[in-house]
């Protein structure tokens, strides 16, 4: 059993992390240890939280599965990543075009995401009064092998929800046909 003493503010980024963890209903609780026992065929992992201060001073908390003790998938668990050379081409194209270049990070990006992988973890102190639960693993947390792999499906599902296509040439760009231009991702 291991001890972390936290103080200030890296103890409410940690209460943030936790609660935004039980909001995407990234777990689910099968009660306490002592009267239920985990779903057979599931494996036990730790979750470990991760600290940070960001270069603006912001404390960062992140949950992260111990998914090195999973087995290796037999499915690939390959998720795609533009290269520079589209992200240049998409620059290029927008600037020849007039189009407008906007940036983002989708925060929580994996909590959007359900796992495939048969993991569960017993809840610990940071949980409050869950701690000592059988908390099935539901979503795609960072330390999972899938977790790349589901996020980018989960990803590309929008995005042809959203009338985007992939391009042919580089299949991390996606675009999308609005008439008098194409709007690109």
């Amino acid at each position: 059993v291991c001890m972390t003493i936290i103080y200030g503010s890296s103890h409410e980024s940690m209460k943030k992390e936790i609660g935004q963890l039980l909001e995407y209903k990234a777990f689910i609780d099968y009660g306490h240890r002592s009267t239920t026992s985990p779903p057979v065929g599931y494996k036990l992992i730790p979750l470990t939280l991760v600290f940070a201060v960001k270069h603006d001073e912001r404390y960062k908390s992140r949950l992260v599965a111990g998914g090195h003790l999973t087995d290796t998938p037999v499915e690939s668990v390959y998720s795609g990543v533009v290269s520079l050379r589209g992200v240049r081409l998409v620059i290029f194209l927008a600037e020849l075009n007039g189009l407008k270049v906007w940036q983002t990070d989708i925060g929580n990006a994996y909590l959007e995401a359900k796992t495939t992988e048969k993991v569960y973890a017993i809840a610990g102190p940071e949980f409050g009064e869950k701690e000592g639960h059988i908390l099935v693993v539901n979503k795609a947390l960072y330390g999972l092998k899938t977790s790349g792999k589901r996020w980018h499906e989960r990803f590309a599902d929008v995005l042809r929800e959203m009338e985007f296509i992939p391009c042919k040439a580089e299949p991390d760009i996606w675009l999308r046909d609005c008439g008098t231009h194409y709007e690109y991702i």
